[in-house]
């Protein structure tokens, strides 16, 4: 089972939601389990050995860039995501970019 979890906020907001990957692998061992976040928070999550993939979204980079620009890296961020045929997405982001993202995957 391929399974995506999504948390875009702030270091602390990834931190406590570091129980839930544990749990997800003590029910479903054999699960490949990836985690989407903003950068800067993938020092929470890297090198835990039950984590698959890591993904990142660069927001301060992407903010830098002019709107066609922003909406070409949404699309491939997308893209990418929706390229991995997850079986479950957990948002654990409130708000509607994380909304969007699981969605679309």
């Amino acid at each position: 089972m391929k399974i995506l979890i999504i948390k875009f906020r702030n270091i602390g907001d990834v931190l406590l939601s570091t129980p839930l990957i544990a749990n997800i692998k003590y029910y479903y061992p054999d699960s490949n389990i990836d985690f989407a976040l903003n950068k800067g928070c993938e020092e929470m999550v890297y090198g835990n050995p039950e984590i698959n993939n890591i993904i990142v979204y660069d927001r301060p980079r992407i903010k830098k860039l002019g709107i066609l620009s922003q909406i070409f890296e949404e699309i491939k961020f997308t893209r990418n995501i929706r390229s991995n045929n997850y079986d479950t997405v957990i948002n654990l982001t409130e708000g509607d970019r994380g909304a969007q993202l699981t969605y679309f995957s």
